[in-house]
């Protein structure tokens, strides 16, 4: 929640009354963030469907909504472990007290107990897609970077069978522990356990984006090709072309807003950054949260170079949407920025373009 409002605040710090158009992209943001959280939304599944119990054989027993989660060490006992029916009621239970509560300590503890339940009785099947992106959301909003990314790559050898059988940042959470009860496995279970899940296709519009922003954030420039490979066969031509007249100005696919956040970030391009900010989609926002201060930094090398002999504070603050002036010297100051002096001890501003230049 307070990261909502601080960048809340980023955007309305300074604002001046603008021509009565859609919303504004930050409004979208969070209307989607909130609509997010209840039954029709992208948090969970748009149309709950009717889960088919495939796993391993162990069923376990516990009826207990909420379980601490706690790593394993030996293959659990059947009144330790939650089945299908009980873990889709514990998911929904996380979700309405997240709703009112936002206790992600909480909801984090208890979404990586259902992942280990689910783990243990070797379910795949579209409940387990759920809890994973559901997971993954949540993390995104909390800013665990960790967290979501091990939910990404479950998410992805879930739906296009990518990391399965070998070692995978996943490790080191229930998912390492993957136990069986016997070294015996049928041939029937080793193709179940392969079967892909379908994934609805704007959800994996979605995901997608996340992946190819989070490789960029991970500065993983292998990872960023081939995610913006996996983008563009999403993206047919005739939906490129409708986006490019669009000019950015509209909620776009999640695969196409990430591709242009890539280019703008390689170009430097800062204006178009902070459009493609301002009109994330889904919950692109959170993952971009992490490249603005690199493409601050790259900015204010343009900025001094390009503006004689100076230029306002306020200026830099609402190209680069800072909160208030304040975040502003504090890092321009930090950037090397020289202040043209105020009299009689007042804030700076003025930025002294030309010394800053030769002085950085």
């Amino acid at each position: 929640k307070k990261r909502r409002k601080e960048r809340q605040m980023r955007f309305q710090a300074g604002a001046t009354a603008a021509p009565a158009e859609p919303p504004s992209a930050l409004d979208s943001i969070y209307s989607a963030l909130s609509s997010s959280r209840d039954g029709e939304s992208s948090f969970g599944s748009k149309k709950k469907k009717k889960s088919k119990h495939v796993g391993n054989g162990f069923v376990g027993t516990n009826q207990s909504l909420e379980k601490p989660y706690l790593r394993l060490t030996t293959f659990p006992k059947a009144e330790d472990v939650r089945p299908l029916p009980v873990l889709e009621r514990a998911l929904q239970h996380i979700k309405a007290r997240y709703h009112t509560e936002e206790d992600f300590a909480w909801a984090n503890e208890q979404l990586k107990s259902v992942r280990q339940d689910m783990t243990v009785q070797g379910l795949r099947n579209a409940f387990v897609l759920e809890v994973y992106e559901t997971h993954a959301r949540l993390a995104l909003e909390e800013g665990e970077l960790n967290e979501y990314n091990q939910c990404q790559t479950k998410i992805k050898e879930l739906t296009l069978g990518t990391g399965a059988g070998g070692a995978s940042s996943s490790a080191g959470d229930d998912d390492a522990v993957a136990l069986t009860p016997s070294k015996k496995k049928s041939k029937k279970s080793n193709k179940s356990s392969m079967k892909l899940i379908r994934q609805d296709e704007d959800v994996a519009d979605e995901f997608a984006g996340y992946r190819l922003l989070y490789a960029l954030v991970q500065k993983n420039w292998g990872d960023v090709n081939k995610e913006l490979k996996v983008a563009a066969t999403m993206i047919s031509a005739e939906d490129r072309r409708v986006h490019e007249e669009k000019e950015r100005d509209e909620r776009m696919s999640g695969c196409r807003h990430a591709q242009l956040v890539v280019n703008a970030m390689v170009q430097c391009d800062y204006h178009a950054f902070f459009v493609l900010y301002e009109n994330a989609p889904h919950m692109s926002c959170y993952l971009m949260d992490f490249l603005l201060n690199r493409i601050r930094c790259g900015a204010y090398e343009r900025i001094i170079a390009a503006f004689r002999p100076s230029i306002s504070v306020e200026s830099i603050r609402e190209t680069l949407k800072f909160r208030d002036l304040e975040e502003t010297r504090q890092f321009l100051k930090s950037s090397g920025a020289v202040f043209v002096k105020e009299s009689g001890g007042a804030p700076p501003f003025f930025v002294d373009t030309k010394t800053s230049k030769n002085s950085s």
